[in-house]
């Protein structure tokens, strides 16, 4: 039994987006994360910092 039409195995030449990013960049977007994880916690009445100090 042959292979249906259109099954052809392709060669993908997409890459993740951050891995256009440059190492600086890489750096800023994970620092933009967690100021944005501290500043939605502190409007939540900050249970996450609360857990950090728990343990």
């Amino acid at each position: 039994m042959g292979r249906v039409k259109g099954s052809h195995n392709k060669n993908s030449t997409i890459r993740p987006s951050t891995s256009t990013l440059t190492s600086a960049e890489r750096i800023q977007l994970l620092a933009n994360l967690i100021i944005d994880r501290i500043l939605e916690d502190q409007r939540n009445g900050k249970p996450l910092l609360k857990k950090l100090k728990m343990n």
